[in-house]
Parts: C-alpha cells; structure tokens; sequence
C-alpha cells in the first residue's frame, strides 16, 4: 500500500464504489435482458420478479415461465444491505414511511414496470438505500417512467436519510 500510495480511506472508497458499481451493472444487465428477450435459462417466461426485501444483502430474481413449469429463481448478492425502501418516494413529502419489502414485476418488451408492497401499488418513484461494505449509504431510485436504477445524487442521499 505504502509504494502505491494509496491510504485506507481510499482503498475503502474503491471497495465501495466497486460494489456500488456491480449493483448498477447487475440491475441493468436484467433490465436489458428482459427489454430486448422473453427467455432466460432456455425458458421462455412471462415474466420477471424483482422481490428487495428490507435489511437483507440480496436482491431475489424470479422468472415466471409461460409454461405450467417451475419458476426460476435466481439471486444477486454482495457486500451491501437494504436499509430503507420507500415506495413512492415524493421529495417535497417528509413523512414518508419505509416499507419491508417491495416486488417490481418487469415484463418482457416493456419499459414501464409495475410495483407493489403490502399495502399499495406504484404511484410514484421508488427509492432504496443501501448500506455498502458496513460503512457506506448509496440511495438509488427506480423510476416509474422506464423502471432503470439510477444513483441519486449525495445531497439527496443524505437529506432522504434524515428523515
């Protein structure tokens, strides 16, 4: 560490920036997978479950094949937890309640999503916090027009934590 220069605090960013990284990468490689195809594992499916769950570290993938044959699932982990879900996120509104978990439900050749929780369906954005490597929160929002993960900015981050 010491001839490349480099202090624990930055090794520390990289490592989460890399995390941060692969989840943006693993989100949108689904994304376009199911934008642009209906199969997935050599099954033609109706469609995809996204199912985040609240302090958990992964995000649970479901195909729903067309057939009458079993679901595959399939699972995305890595060094992050959950810590809030906030389902139809409005900046202006601070009482905004997280939720346990929320269900996205991607259809093949569609960019809009659906979303629901126990409670209500989508109406506006959702939101997720997620802590990285136990030191790091990254809040990133779905967004219902076309349903693609994007990084909030830290200022936005920091204010939904507050609340």
């Amino acid at each position: 560490m010491v001839t490349i220069g480099l202090s624990w605090n930055q090794i520390q960013k990289v490592k989460n920036k890399t995390v941060k990284e692969s989840i943006l990468s693993e989100w949108q490689s689904r994304y376009s997978r199911n934008l642009w195809s209906s199969s997935f594992a050599w099954t033609i499916y109706d469609h995809m479950n996204i199912t985040i769950t609240w302090w958990k570290n992964s995000i649970d993938i479901e195909y729903i094949p067309r057939e009458s044959w079993e679901p595959i699932e399939n699972t995305f982990t890595d060094r992050f937890i959950i810590k809030k879900i906030i389902p139809n996120y409005n900046p202006e509104e601070f009482d905004q309640h997280s939720e346990d978990s929320v269900i996205l439900q991607y259809t093949p050749y569609q960019l809009p999503c659906k979303w629901w929780n126990d409670e209500s369906t989508d109406t506006g954005n959702l939101v997720l916090i997620m802590n990285v490597n136990d030191n790091q929160d990254y809040c990133f929002q779905v967004r219902r027009k076309n349903c693609r993960l994007v990084e909030m900015s830290e200022s936005a981050c920091n204010n939904i934590n507050r609340e």
